[in-house]
């Protein structure tokens, strides 16, 4: 009968060894990247903490797909926080989507941002909703949304998907750090 307690170690100790060197790297760059705590303010409440916190973590872990759609979760919080308390009530719950394109308007995003977070917005539905495996669109899709998905931008960006998700979710966690790192989120 197998030791449950010494399988378990010894699968931590490898995971841990093979990803020890990956893991302080993205720590390094999210501790040189961090906005100073003793200013920042979540707005949103305790969820948006709790939003980031996981989104970082999950960043230094490199569990990529967590931190994407946890990061998008927690602008989403926070920008439609920042809307409710200056009295736009009509964006309580709208989507990344629209709240973006709001915060664009006020200059809360550079476009830059904003345009980072419509492609990590757009690459995050593939992975929070059901799309069929094909490569190709469908005759009758308008967007090309296939092209979102990882198998789709593994293929045409000649790249692992393994690294694309690296990307996107260090600029996923670049948006988060610059809206902790505004005069919005400045206590």
């Amino acid at each position: 009968m197998p030791d449950l307690e010494s399988e378990s170690n010894a699968w931590l100790e490898r995971e841990n060894s093979l990803a020890h060197e990956g893991r302080l790297s993205r720590l390094k760059w999210m501790a040189k990247n961090t906005p100073q705590p003793e200013n920042l303010v979540f707005r949103g409440g305790l969820m948006s903490k709790f939003l980031f916190e996981e989104a970082r973590y999950s960043f230094v872990y490199g569990q990529f797909l967590a931190t994407i759609i946890l990061s998008l979760a927690f602008i989403e919080h926070v920008l439609a926080a920042l809307f409710y308390e200056t009295g736009r009530n009509d964006l309580e719950r709208a989507g990344i989507a629209k709240l973006a394109k709001e915060a664009l308007q006020q200059r809360w995003l550079s476009e830059n941002e904003y345009a980072w977070l419509e492609e990590i917005r757009e690459i995050r539905n593939p992975i929070v909703h059901f799309r069929h495996l094909g490569i190709q669109p469908n005759e009758q899709s308008e967007q090309n949304w296939w092209r979102n998905r990882i198998e789709s931008r593994s293929i045409l960006q000649n790249q692992l998907p393994y690294e694309l998700l690296e990307e996107d979710a260090k600029k996923a966690v670049t948006i988060t750090l610059h809206l902790l790192g505004t005069n919005l989120m400045s206590a």
